[in-house]
């Protein structure tokens, strides 16, 4: 819900927000959901249950005319400037989770709510029929009329405000004054929903449009209107000069104030023009249709080729000129493209789903709705039924179009310091086998580089977990090698020595077995590694042996099994044989994790799998992949029997031979119910056990590069204005320079251990504002695709509003701001209703009438404080493409629901940082690299058409803060594939694909 249609809802006016006020709307939403319910869904609201988990969240059960139930859960969070709340659909398990502004006044909150209960409805009843929503807003100001005359969902929560506002304004239990301040909402709505002409009566030409426009939404909408509200419409749905004079004065009241509400939220909001078309629409602003997707793909992949090789014979043009290209740098891609700087050079190695050979993201359409705001897409076009996961195809047109927006290479790029300290890229094309080539491109970064590589690196099974965990033999070494250099300086001989020979043996890749045999082999600098140290350091430079003990099991079971012993990336990837064994484990019982089994079991019609580990995380049953999953494979009726689970905790791998010599894998474990120790056996073995936090491979080499010149690298996590999570930044002081350089997407979800030390507890306060944001419930999480795609997006427009000079629009900040902390809503009940509760739910009425929460609308309750603690560092469960199950928040198990009670009859309403300094720019090279040359100036490219499909609520603000233009950078080369992609006789990629 947006703040565009009413000026009493404008972003700018309304009080800060934090845990005071989360805290009175949460209890404000309890108060009043079952009055908002009963008015918004009438006669097909059966009951709405108030219940709360052990921990305090809220939530409602609802029962509804059809017999089925769904849960809706409220919270209070920090929102993006303009929006007042918004909700996430669930239609696969029944869950939604209503997302109010924390600075929305709890005044407010009955019509906001009411107008998601409408749009949840909606959603629900259009999902089980299995019909696509309606594209088009039918309830918009204006005389045009969409082709179809339905109800979107949008309209549907428009009519909910209706009739709450209608309810309100005859309320007996309210003030006239509130009455009448109600019956002036519902007339203010009228005029940018369309069911009132706005021209002036005597301008005969406009009005009569106007006037049969409006009386086709009425008629439409007359279905779903309240008693209240017909009774409204019939004195309010008219023109101001046939309105009495007390409305007719209200009414254009409501209208100036809209005017200046306008040009406030334009300039708060700080639009821009539109830059690039959407994607994946053709030529007509129409969807791609769904069996024309993979052809799409197939094309996209090329014209995305020819792209790539015209931008890559430009830089070595230069380069061979003895130029040294100057341009600003974009290194990965994936969702973050919805962030992409058509000035830039993207430099991405079309992976993760590109490659993956399952049938798609793990979420639904209507779990991802979210990307027609964010992305520019229509989730629902790649879809048969809005409950089926998004096509992987869609994915690939969308993503190959978002990046040939600008200039790209195929390949990967890693950042390196020049010789007189300047900041390069040195980039990698990548061959059809995968293979990067053997000469790179040199390219000079312009201002702040962005690094989006997605997904970190996974664990290795027997690594130490828990709060001194050892995530890698890399964390290994690093920590052994600090302590070496303290035993240097202490006149230990040797170990300057030992130190030398760990880094260049971590540098150059040389196996864990030989790095653990070096230091076993100097038993008195192994010893003194731990003598002295407090336990908590002692217990950790242990774990750093088992961390390279257990990296030695798994690279000595590659080896002797080789293409059997695989890491869940290589699965999702593709970048394995799924026949080489019959029987595979997984170890891991996350998102990843079933993932790769899925894949294993498609592809291979004979394996079996066991996912072995701790019991799947409950976020799993939100989504639409594994509860699919379970019943096709699984041991269940009509199931497969292909697929098997065993809660267990694993650790190094162990390998034995067979009786033909074969290298096999076993999983020893406790049954949990017998305690019998059993083992499970296989001929292949996929770890999928969660992610290690390090530097993004772009940024490893030049770390190393600042730590050898005496450097140092700090980092800051990145907030907007509106205090969203944009990624974190670091920077490389070295030299007296100082290069900076920001992490966005999946990657951007896990900081590097060796900048955020796990102590300080910054990764668990991370971990618990994505789960705040995305509960397990929605079926996402904070580093999936959908919200990657959000928070790229919301990068580019704050990035673009620090170059434009707002100095607070990318904020730099050691710490979680304060508004994402939890507030303590699970004190008991007794406090305040005198009633015991069972077990933290409350078996009230249906209205939720009986809590008495703190005050509402002051915001000046204090909140009970949450004693603050690190969240684990690893989790073990893992979502396919979103980033580990991140804290326990996730797991949280909710108390027996509450027997529901039917909803009365009747119910009234009730009562009342600094902008980040650009780079230094390179300064002269030596010889042996060549010099930057004066690009030529070029004019600006035309600027693209708007978009194509601007019916699609929202979906102009991907493309926010995408700057137009030239800028100082050498000539891009023509965007013009040196074949043309073929005609409308047969689909195209998408729109505009040349110039």
């Amino acid at each position: 819900m947006d703040t565009s249609a009413d000026p009493q809802i404008v972003m700018g006016t309304l009080r800060p927000g934090g845990p005071a006020q989360q805290q009175d709307l949460v209890w404000a939403a309890r108060r009043d959901m079952g009055a908002v319910a009963a008015v918004v869904l009438g006669d097909r609201l059966t009951s709405l249950t108030p219940a709360q988990t052990e921990d305090g969240r809220q939530y409602f059960v609802l029962q509804d005319s059809r017999g089925e139930s769904a849960q809706i859960w409220v919270d209070a969070i920090p929102l993006t400037t303009g929006a007042i709340a918004d909700t996430a659909t669930n239609t696969a398990s029944q869950n939604y989770v209503i997302r109010v502004s924390d600075r929305l006044p709890t005044a407010m909150l009955g019509r906001v709510l009411a107008h998601e209960l409408g749009e949840l409805a909606a959603v629900r009843e259009r999902a089980a029929d299995g019909l696509a929503p309606v594209r088009d807003n039918l309830l918009r100001e204006g005389a045009e009329l969409p082709a179809y005359q339905e109800l979107s969902t949008a309209d549907r929560g428009r009519i909910g405000e209706l009739n709450w506002l209608a309810a309100r304004s005859a309320a007996p239990d309210l003030s006239p004054q509130q009455q009448l301040e109600a019956r002036a909402q519902f007339s203010a709505l009228l005029d940018p929903y369309g069911i009132r002409p706005t021209a002036a009566m005597s301008d005969e030409e406009a009005f009569r449009p106007q006037e049969r426009a409006a009386r086709v939404r009425h008629r439409v909408s007359a279905d779903f209107l309240s008693a209240g509200s017909r009774r409204l419409l019939t004195t309010l749905a008219h023109p101001m000069e046939n309105l009495s004079p007390a409305d007719a004065t209200a009414l254009q009241a409501s209208r100036d104030a809209a005017l200046r509400a306008e040009r406030q939220v334009e300039a708060f909001i700080g639009r821009r023009d539109v830059t690039m078309p959407m994607p994946g629409y053709d030529q007509n602003g129409l969807p791609l249709p769904r069996d024309e997707l993979e052809p799409a793909a197939e094309r996209w992949a090329e014209y995305r080729a020819q792209v790539s090789e015209r931008t890559v014979q430009t830089l070595e043009g230069q380069l061979a000129e003895g130029q040294l290209p100057l341009r600003k740098v974009v290194i990965g891609g994936g969702a973050s493209l919805t962030g992409r700087d058509p000035e830039a050079l993207l430099v991405d190695g079309a992976g993760r789903w590109h490659l993956d050979p399952g049938a798609g993201i793990v979420q639904s359409a209507d779990q991802d709705r979210d990307l027609a705001q964010w992305m520019g897409v229509d989730p629902y076009s790649a879809v048969e039924d809005p409950r089926h996961r998004i096509s992987i195809h869609a994915v690939r047109v969308w993503e190959d179009q978002l990046a040939t927006q600008g200039d790209v290479v195929n390949g990967h790029a890693r950042l390196r310091l020049g010789q007189n300290g300047e900041l390069l890229a040195e980039v990698r094309t990548l061959g059809e086998d995968g293979t990067e080539s053997a000469t790179p491109l040199w390219v000079a970064c312009d201002g702040t580089p962005s690094i989006a590589t997605g997904l970190t690196p996974e664990l290795v099974p027997g690594m130490p977990r828990g709060e001194l965990a050892v995530e890698s033999r890399g964390e290994a070494v690093r920590l052994i090698s600090d302590r070496l250099r303290e035993l240097e300086g202490q006149g230990f001989a040797g170990a300057g020595e030992m130190r030398a020979w760990l880094t260049r043996a971590e540098r150059s890749g040389t196996d864990a077995g030989t790095v653990l045999g070096a230091l076993n082999s100097y038993a008195e600098l192994k010893d003194a590694l731990s003598a002295g140290l407090g336990a908590a350091d002692e217990t950790r430079m242990g774990n750093c042996f088992t961390a390279l003990d257990s990296t030695q099991k798994w690279e000595a079971a590659r080896t002797a099994a080789q293409g059997r012993a695989l890491l869940g990336d290589e699965v999702a990837e593709s970048r394995f044989d799924p026949h080489a064994a019959q029987e595979w484990i997984v170890v891991g019982s996350g998102g990843t994790a079933v993932a790769n089994a899925e894949i294993i079991l498609i592809q291979n019609p004979d394996a079996h799998v066991t996912i072995i580990g701790s019991r799947p995380p409950p976020a799993l049953q939100h989504q639409v992949q594994f509860p699919a999953m379970e019943a096709k494979f699984g041991h269940g009726e009509g199931g497969e029997k292909r697929l098997s689970f065993v809660e267990a905790r694993v650790g190094a791998i162990e390998t034995y031979q067979d009786e033909k010599g074969e290298t096999r894998f076993q999983v020893p474990y406790v049954e949990k119910g017998t305690k019998e120790q059993k083992v499970a056996r296989s001929d292949g073995y996929v770890t999928s056990l969660g992610r290690t936090n390090p530097l993004p491979p772009a940024l490893q080499v030049l770390a190393d590069e600042v730590r050898d010149r005496g450097g140092e690298i700090s980092g800051d996590l990145l907030f907007d204005k509106d205090d969203q999570y944009i990624g974190y930044g670091l920077t490389f002081t070295v030299d007296g320079r100082e290069h900076r350089v920001d992490v966005d997407g999946a990657a951007s979800w896990q900081l590097p251990r060796e900048i955020f030390t796990p102590e300080t507890g910054i990764q668990g306060r991370l971990n618990g504002m994505g789960v705040r944001g995305l509960p397990s419930e929605t079926g996402n999480a904070a580093p999936g695709f959908s919200p990657i795609a959000r928070q790229s997006a919301l990068r580019a427009r704050a990035v673009a509003a620090a170059a434009a000079g707002d100095p607070e629009a990318v904020r730099r900040l050691s710490t979680i701001p304060d508004r994402w902390r939890r507030p303590d809503l699970s004190q008991d009940q007794n406090q305040d209703t005198g009633k015991e509760t069972d077990k933290g739910t409350d078996k009230g009425t249906g209205t939720g009438t009986e809590a008495k929460p703190p005050a509402a609308g002051t915001g000046s309750a204090t909140p009970h404080q949450e004693k603050a603690k690190p969240a684990p560092e690893h989790e073990q469960g893992h979502e396919q493409g979103q980033g580990r199950e991140r804290q326990r928040e996730q797991d949280q198990v909710r108390e027996p629901d509450p027997e529901p009670v039917p909803t009365p009859e009747s119910a009234t309403a009730p009562g009342p940082t600094p902008t980040p300094a650009p780079s230094p720019a390179p300064g002269p090279a030596s010889a042996s690299t060549p010099t930057p040359g004066t690009a030529p100036t070029t004019p600006p490219a035309p600027a693209p058409a708007p978009s194509p499909a601007p019916d699609i609520p929202g979906s102009h603000l991907w493309q926010m803060g995408v700057p137009r233009g030239g800028g100082n950078r050498p000539p891009a080369p023509v965007r013009k594939p040196e074949q043309q992609p073929p005609g409308h006789e047969r689909p195209e990629p998408g729109v505009d694909m040349g110039e």
